[in-house]
């Protein structure tokens, strides 16, 4: 489809909801949604039995299973980015994140990638399997008779000791102690709080046990906290291990694959999301929407600046959901702040005016257009319930997944003189019908109550 054409689709679209949200437009039927079973916990794991192995003799037996695995430029040995990986077989398997391999798996003719090993041996990797949600993909080298990790089954508690292996910032392979601390809080996906010092070029490779067996595998880092990481649950990686011997074919296109995987997200979130009805906590005048699932976050905060005319009271909600797809593109989440702003000593037109300069574009950042169609963007005066609101819908397409979509919604209240709502929410990475329809149930639960 070609762009003059998209904009036009989209702006026609973001005029029907807008028109819509009282039930006077009507929409397509939203789709059913088929969301994948929510994944089990993550098995507990055992503290192994006590013994004397030291951080030095634990990197000595598990070093020669750890490689390098780099992402290269086709045609040169210029590399664009590192990461780390391990075996999980004599024959050359390979697990490590699927943000490491991501930009091979979307533009192969562009990328290539390699693997060095600590023995000084180096070759090509040849890309199997992935599995986007838990950031994890499947390899393989050539190559017979290489030691191979275990993973590990038994369970272990927190403050269970626990080894990461990895290649941080191109510096050499690594051994770093930390402790186990159970599985993170507010995630859509379980992953596991890991205190220790995970850095860049680590992701991919394997934490393990006192008895060098895998219980987690190098994820990410809290950028602004100290020794804050997070591992992929090691059953993740074994269940994507275990579909690849069970049907032994790589997938003709991981594009296609990639696509699916992110629908399939989509479908996860928006089924989370979408209760009937939603949450709602009233302040003030106002309901608004609040935490709508548990692996959310609310936050609140005040501005009583006496310097300045007006005074805000804002609600946060967010979560940790969005998957990665590339270094400039996270798929899946949803974010909303509503603010209360009031002031008791700006006439209503000046308080109108302040209304008006705080109802920016709802659009975002256009991205990067060979990722995504330029906004598309409508106004409109609804009404809600209890509330007239003005109100403005942006959205724009993922190219290369045309199903999704990213939304972006303002609104601010026109009931009263010295008082407003203005609430703001950010869908990225989400099917289009389950999309505007979660938007209409999210304007369709903002109140004003007397």
């Amino acid at each position: 489809m070609r762009t003059s054409a998209t904009i036009r689709l989209l702006t026609a679209v973001c005029t029907a909801l807008l028109g819509s949200v009282m039930g006077s437009v009507s929409l397509p039927a939203q789709a059913a949604l088929t969301a994948a079973p929510t994944p089990g916990p993550a098995p507990a794991l055992t503290q192994p039995a006590p013994d004397d192995k030291s951080g030095q003799a634990i990197f000595a037996a598990v070093k020669p299973s750890i490689v390098q695995i780099r992402t290269l430029v086709k045609g040169s040995q210029s590399q664009t980015s590192i990461g780390s990986g391990f075996y999980v077989s004599a024959d050359g398997l390979i697990i490590t994140n699927f943000h490491v391999v991501s930009d091979y798996a979307l533009e192969p003719d562009t990328y290539e990638l390699k693997f060095a090993a600590p023995n000084g041996e180096a070759g090509d990797l040849k890309l199997l399997a992935v599995d986007v949600l838990h950031d994890l993909a499947l390899v393989q080298r050539q190559g017979s008779n290489l030691p191979w990790l275990r993973f590990n089954h038994a369970p272990i508690g927190k403050g269970t000791l626990g080894y990461a292996l990895g290649n941080p910032g191109d510096l050499g392979l690594t051994i770093v102690g930390g402790t186990y601390n159970g599985l993170r809080d507010h995630s859509l996906y379980p992953f596991i709080h890991f205190t220790g010092a995970i850095n860049a070029g680590m992701s991919g490779g394997p934490v393990v046990t006192e008895a060098q067996q895998v219980f987690g595998i190098n994820e990410a880092r809290m950028i602004d906290d100290q020794l804050i990481a997070f591992l992929v649950p090691s059953h993740f990686a074994e269940e994507l291990l275990n579909r690849w011997r069970a049907r032994p074919v790589a997938p003709a296109s991981f594009e296609k694959e990639v696509t699916s995987q992110l629908n399939q997200h989509s479908d996860n979130l928006l089924s989370r999301l979408s209760r009937s009805p939603m949450p709602t906590q009233q302040v003030g005048h106002y309901l608004i929407p609040d935490q709508l699932d548990p692996y959310m976050r609310c936050w609140g905060g005040v501005d009583r600046d006496p310097k300045k005319f007006y005074q805000t009271d804002s609600y946060f909600c967010e979560g940790s959901s969005s998957v990665f797809v590339d270094d400039e593109t996270e798929a899946g989440s949803a974010v909303f702040v509503n603010q209360i702003i009031h002031s008791s000593k700006l006439d209503p037109l000046r308080f109108s005016q302040l209304l008006a300069d705080q109802f920016s574009p709802a659009q975002g950042d256009h991205g990067d257009a060979k990722r995504f169609s330029p906004y598309a963007c409508q106004a409109s005066t609804v009404q809600l319930r209890g509330t007239p609101a003005r109100a403005a819908m942006c959205l724009r397409q993922y190219k290369l997944f045309p199903e999704l979509y990213d939304f972006t919604l303002k609104l601010v209240t026109l009931k009263e003189g010295h008082r407003a709502l203005l609430s703001q929410l950010r869908l990225t990475g989400v099917k289009y019908r389950p999309g505007l329809a979660f938007i209409r149930q999210y304007m369709n639960a903002i109140q004003w109550k007397d």
